[in-house]
């Protein structure tokens, strides 16, 4: 795995506006790799709880010290009040020596809680994919990247215990236990999603399995890296049937040891991507299960030659996933789309009735269709002008409707006018 340490004192970046690494997050950069910038329109991510499952998290560091959870039923105050078998564990536990002490040695945790959800806009560092979410930190190992499965699984039903519905294990190993797949089927049925790295070893993972994320269970959600041009990282693992999804894990510069920051690179990068993008689309949609979260970035994966025959459903795109969760006039970069309709109160019959509309904010709008009384009149691209005209055979009221649909065939707007027709 690449480690490069990113030093914020320099004078570039400290007179830098807020969130000053936010122009070194490629992902997040101009061309939105992961639709991020969209989903943020209507979703942060507050409210949603993701379990950051693995070294441990730094607990006061600057970007991610206003995003942690805290157990409701413990204290600091040497008891175990919630009766769940850890004492102090009041912002998550460590189930490697059965302490409250999450203290993380090696930075890899504290830089997947950084990816998922380091807080925006606070004028330090960058910003997670659902920077108003909050971090469950569980700590599964020491100093060592092999925790054990007894860990893992113990890990992981302290997590579903607590209320979270998103886990994120970027921990990978060579062999199936019982006790793993129990802990994860255990998860799937208390509604969660175990995110897992693919692991990179380079390999197809539907020929040689890792583990969690070959486990076939239906609550793991398996992610493999991406650089910056849409390929899949060289090291990652790959494979149709066992992985999922793509997400970025090249170059991901987040929270760091000491308060600081680093580029990290790996399929564990990949995972918090997803585990970040499910939490956004929990947020906006609390009354939707886990499945139907899941669904909604399978279905709106980017298909791409790169991705082909290695990636079950294709690239993250949390942005069209919460298009289809949250239909409305909305658009790319949070603008709002503007749809205004002008058209005579009254027509005769046998005459040419004319609609003519304006927009604003419609960029992500590719075409329009127009309709009168449910039958398509036209439809037109967004560089065509905006007007339509038929003819009108029957006295009697009128409907016309103009619906803006996006690349995707997905409807971004729509606006309807009535008029009368009179003999």
């Amino acid at each position: 795995m690449l480690v490069l340490v990113l030093g914020l004192a320099t004078a570039g970046l400290a007179s830098a506006a807020q969130d000053p690494l936010l122009g070194q997050q490629w992902v997040f950069g101009e061309k939105d790799a992961v639709g991020a910038r969209e989903a943020w329109a209507r979703s942060a991510g507050r409210g949603a709880v993701v379990a950051v499952i693995d070294s441990g998290v730094q607990l006061d560091h600057p970007d991610l010290k206003g995003n942690l959870w805290t157990n409701p039923g413990e204290v600091a105050n040497g008891v175990d009040d919630d009766g769940n078998g850890f004492v102090d564990d009041v912002h998550g536990a460590n189930t490697f020596d059965g302490s409250a002490d999450v203290t993380d040695r090696t930075g890899h945790g504290t830089h997947i809680a950084g990816i998922v959800a380091a807080q925006a806009g606070n004028e330090g560092g960058g910003s997670g994919v659902s920077p108003q979410a909050r971090i469950l930190t569980v700590k599964v190992y020491g100093t060592t990247d092999r925790p054990g499965h007894s860990a893992l699984a113990r890990g992981i039903r302290y997590a579903v215990g607590e209320g979270a519905r998103i886990l994120n294990v970027s921990i990978n190993a060579e062999a199936e236990m019982s006790e793993l797949t129990d802990a994860v089927r255990f998860a799937g049925e208390h509604g969660a999603t175990v995110v897992a790295s693919a692991g990179n070893n380079g390999r197809d993972i539907d020929a040689q399995p890792s583990y969690p994320a070959s486990l076939p269970d239906p609550a793991i959600l398996s992610v493999t890296a991406s650089t910056e041009q849409g390929a899949i990282l060289s090291v990652a693992n790959h494979g149709p049937r066992s992985v999922d999804l793509a997400a970025p894990g090249s170059m991901i510069v987040s929270t760091g040891p000491g308060s600081g920051y680093q580029l990290r690179a790996g399929t564990s990068m990949a995972a918090p991507h997803v585990a970040g993008a499910l939490a956004l689309l929990a947020a906006a949609r609390p009354d939707l299960p886990q499945p139907q979260l899941r669904d909604a970035l399978f279905a709106s994966a980017k298909r791409t030659s790169h991705l082909a025959a290695r990636v079950a459903a294709g690239g993250l795109d949390v942005g069209a996933a919460m298009h289809r969760l949250v239909p409305g006039t909305w658009g790319r970069r949070g603008a709002r789309v503007r749809l205004r309709l002008r058209a005579a109160r009254r027509a005769r019959t046998g005459r040419r009735a004319t609609l003519r509309w304006t927009t604003a904010n419609a960029s992500s709008v590719k075409r329009w269709r127009v309709s009168l009384d449910g039958r398509r009149v036209r439809t037109l691209s967004n560089r065509q002008a905006r007007r339509a005209h038929t003819r009108i055979s029957r006295t009697g009221r009128h409907r016309w409707t103009v619906t803006g649909y996006d690349s995707r065939a997905r409807k971004v707007v729509s606006a309807a006018r009535r008029f009368r027709a009179v003999r």
